[in-house]
């Protein structure tokens, strides 16, 4: 669980590299993956990758999905910068062995 969710915290902090303060963006990578690991647990199925998948799919739309949310107050950087530089209609799919994402259709 540990390798996919630093997979998928990789992915997403890539976007506010360059454009939000580095310092700033690496306590939220920190946070975020401290919230999808506690949010994880006894949701994570190995030998059954995809029991459970929807649960571990984190939402960007109009809003933000909750664990982004509540790693950017932890991080201090403000919500409307974290979702102004991440794609937007964005799915993230964190499964045992897989990390996958769509940009686009809901």
């Amino acid at each position: 669980m540990e390798m996919e969710i630093q997979m998928a915290v990789n992915f997403l902090i890539t976007f506010l590299y360059n454009k939000l303060p580095r310092r700033r963006v690496d306590i939220f990578g920190d946070e975020l993956a401290k919230e999808l690991a506690k949010k994880f647990r006894g949701h994570w199925y190995p030998s059954k990758p995809s029991k459970g998948s929807g649960y571990r799919c984190l939402l960007i739309s109009h809003t933000l999905d909750p664990v982004l949310v509540s790693a950017a107050k932890e991080s201090g950087l403000a919500l409307s910068d974290v979702k102004t530089h991440l794609p937007e209609k964005l799915s993230l799919w964190i499964d045992p062995h897989e990390v996958s994402y769509r940009i686009g259709r809901f």
